[in-house]
């Protein structure tokens, strides 16, 4: 497979919804199976026009070659006789450059904002699932008490910023209670009259010990040291043909304890439902994730994200905050909540993926931190999902924060907890940073457009130049050098941006930066 068709497509599609209510972030049209031999993620028969810096992908790691004293190429294997004192060319080897997450600017508290919404065709949407308890017994996640019944709201907002709620159904449920980690997303494979579904959290009050059996069967490394045979939590389901009406499926869809945050999507390319969720392991938090041919059946969790050694050893990896960038379903991305035990507050960091399942945390330190003491957020945040355009110029995530420490003594009316937007100047999440000087050339990339804009930011002392490898007259020494704060410049030869490759064929971009921040480029 051609080095374009693997970096064009990298990684797995998120949800792409069908109809009135799909998500913005949408499966690239085209996709067809992956080629014999692709390691990861497939690729789309429509190349893209718009490249973001996340992670490695786009990167050539190129090598050094030797050559002898006067110049000639060195093979490895068979070299001239007699030997020569070998001299190393470095060519196009990256240098110079290191990856720094780009920390979050907050808004907020936004009235009616929760920290779960996707956006529809211009409009904001989000539900709630509030569990009806008896009254006086209603202790959220600590309830031991079953509801009810489950009562669904639902809010829109055309601007992210004023909502309105309304009531849109009741559910009925018996024999769970300790209801949380609910989540709705949109599912452009099922059937139309499940087209929306809801996973949610539950501890099993009815007959726990006939899931014991099968539950205790499965290897120690897929469950949560938690459960016990009188102590059963599963992952429930409901499902909805428009968002407003819904009906529970009957029994759970996994026996596990997912409590607080649970992220699902179907995978266009795996042609499977994706299931992010919480495990325990060693008195710890961490990330793990399941998946599924049809929403009921699931494959035991596997451990994908936890605490690093490199982190302090009170550290819980405590929510997942998965997504993908608007608009570009192979960017796959985690906003997970980092927990301190030591002081009960939180942060924020940028995880990113090429497939969903292995992930890298982006360097930089956190890219959201809670306020100063005393703030509304002053104590412990976390993100929530999904990551949506804000306005024409920013993307952003809903966010929670609190004016306490997680565990607090939670007396009402005692502890405050609001949510905002965490947002970034659009592309920006990551920057491919050179504080000095550097450069790197890409992987050969299809040419889709007429011209080629970055997304940088240059300080007046350095500098930003392109070149288009093999291109005669479009060298990166005969580029026009950019400086400033660019999110959309237009690269030029010697005042000329016309490109000299048509589109269609395949190109290998040149980079050099001198006290520069590149985030991407784009065809246009």
């Amino acid at each position: 497979m051609r080095r374009r068709e693997f970096c064009a497509g990298l990684g797995s599609a998120l949800m792409a919804a069908v109809g009135s209510g799909a998500s913005a972030q949408q499966t690239q049209p085209g996709r067809r199976p992956p080629a014999d031999g692709d390691p990861i993620g497939g690729y789309t028969s429509k190349p893209p026009k718009r490249y973001l810096i996340t992670d490695l992908r786009h990167i050539d790691p190129c090598d050094i070659q030797w050559h002898s004293p006067d110049g000639r190429v060195l093979p490895v294997a068979g070299p001239p006789d007699p030997p020569v004192p070998a001299v190393a060319d470095p060519g196009l080897v990256p240098r110079g450059i290191r990856l720094v997450a780009q920390p979050a600017r907050k808004t907020g508290p936004i009235e009616g904002l929760t920290w779960r919404v996707l956006h529809d065709n211009g409009v904001y949407r989000s539900w709630r699932i509030e569990a009806k308890y008896p009254p006086g017994k209603d202790l959220g996640a600590y309830s031991s008490a079953p509801p009810k019944s489950l009562g669904v709201r639902y809010g829109e907002s055309k601007d992210g910023y004023a909502w309105s709620w309304r009531d849109a159904c009741e559910v009925p449920v018996a024999g769970v209670t300790g209801i949380d980690g609910d989540y709705v997303f949109v599912d452009p494979h099922g059937p139309s009259e499940e087209r929306y579904k809801c996973v949610y959290n539950a501890r099993v009050l009815a007959d726990p010990r006939r899931y014991w059996e099968p539950y205790e069967k499965i290897h120690p490394r897929h469950r949560d040291v938690r459960l016990q045979p009188d102590y059963i939590y599963g992952l429930f389901g409901m499902v909805s043909p428009d968002g407003l009406n819904w009906k529970p499926l009957s029994e759970p869809l996994l026996i596990h304890k997912g409590d607080t945050d649970n992220t699902v999507y179907w995978d266009e390319w795996l042609g499977k439902y994706v299931l992010y969720t919480r495990l325990y392991w060693m008195q710890r938090r961490l990330i793990a994730r399941a998946e599924s041919d049809d929403f009921r059946h699931w494959t035991p969790v596997d451990p994908v994200v936890w605490p690093g050694l490199e982190d302090p050893f009170s550290y819980d990896i405590y929510t997942n905050g998965r997504t993908a960038y608007p608009g570009l379903p192979e960017h796959h991305l985690m906003f997970p909540m980092f927990y301190r035990r030591f002081t009960q507050t939180s942060e924020v960091h940028l995880l990113t993926s090429l497939d969903g399942i292995r992930w890298d945390r982006v360097p930089g330190g956190p890219v959201l931190t809670p306020g100063d003491p005393g703030a509304w957020d002053g104590e412990y945040i976390a993100a929530g999902r999904d990551l949506v355009p804000l306005g024409k110029d920013r993307v952003a995530i809903p966010y929670s924060g609190s004016t306490h420490p997680h565990k607090y003594p939670r007396w009402p009316g005692v502890i405050s907890s609001q949510t905002g937007w965490a947002w970034w100047p659009d592309g920006r999440l990551c920057a491919l940073t050179c504080e000095e000087e550097g450069q790197f050339c890409t992987f050969s990339v299809q040419v889709t457009g007429r011209e080629l804009r970055v997304n940088a930011k240059v300080r007046r002392a350095g500098e930003l130049r392109i070149g288009l490898l093999g291109v005669a007259g479009r060298s990166v020494g005969e580029c026009d050098p950019i400086t400033g704060n660019e999110p959309a410049r237009t690269v030029t030869w010697k005042g000329d941006a016309k490109l000299r490759v048509d589109a269609g064929h395949d190109v290998r971009l040149h980079v050099r930066l001198r006290a520069a921040e590149l985030y991407g480029f784009e065809w246009v």
